[in-house]
């Protein structure tokens, strides 16, 4: 199972997370590209400690509003989100690039994500930049969704990814927070063992559903970030599970 966390969220003089302490558990970075948070200092040091702690790196676009942070709804034109997304991965691979390293993945940040997961106007744009820049990045969005559905016709390397550290209602839609709430991390490393074992996840009034997943999220805006993801690889190695990047061998993508 891969552990990603959304990390390279501040700005200037502004800090949000402690992406050092986090990076030290996880399996992947979703790296802030510039529109819903981060800079090309914030890009190129977060890019350093992936490096420093072997950590797969992954561009984390979102639309470009960063005093929303990115969280809410703009109805840009789908010609507007290609070019935008082409843009955010060229910044990215060019800090990875200087450093030796290669993008691993793509995830649409905030309601972005659920705009290119639920609606055909901008999923396809959306894969469409992915496909044209690099076919063999991953694609991270929730399985079975739209989007999802458009980048397995299109060959693309979807992964199905849970995000652990927010609810779920009995549809299987997530609860978008518009300031990230603290959870319990012996919570969150409950569920991450759910979904690596079982397959599900339970929902705010506490039935079981199905979360078939490839990947799973914790956000590097939670005020408790490192203890939860430092709880979440204690416990899988307690129990005998382990976390792997996409695509190395034994891996599930």
């Amino acid at each position: 199972m891969d552990l990603n966390v959304d990390m390279g969220e501040s700005y200037g003089r502004y800090k949000l997370g402690n992406d050092e302490e986090v990076m030290k558990y996880i399996t992947s970075a979703n790296v802030a590209c510039g529109f819903h948070a981060g800079d090309s200092l914030v890009m190129n040091a977060t890019v350093q400690l992936a490096k420093q702690y072997d950590v797969a790196v992954g561009a984390h676009t979102g639309l470009e509003d960063i005093r929303g942070f990115g969280r809410r709804r703009l109805d840009i034109a789908p010609e507007e989100l290609r070019s935008d997304t082409l843009f955010q991965l060229g910044a990215l691979d060019a800090i990875l690039k200087v450093h030796g390293m290669t993008m691993q993945h793509v995830k649409p940040h905030g309601i972005l994500y659920r705009m290119v997961s639920e609606e055909e106007k901008y999923a396809e744009p959306y894969l469409d930049a992915v496909a044209s820049y690099n076919r063999q990045l991953f694609i991270m969005i929730p399985r079975g969704t739209l989007g999802w559905q458009r980048g397995q016709e299109l060959g693309l390397k979807m992964c199905a990814e849970i995000l652990l550290d927010l609810s779920y209602d009995e549809e299987g839609n997530w609860v978008l927070e518009r300031a990230k709430k603290a959870r319990s991390p012996e919570e969150v490393a409950e569920r991450a063992v759910m979904v690596a074992r079982d397959k599900q996840i339970t929902t705010i009034s506490g039935k079981r559903i199905n979360a078939d997943a490839d990947t799973i999220c914790c956000h590097g805006d939670s005020p408790n970030a490192a203890e939860v993801v430092r709880t979440v690889k204690a416990e899988f190695s307690r129990l005998g599970i382990p976390l792997k990047k996409l695509g190395d061998p034994g891996s599930i993508v």
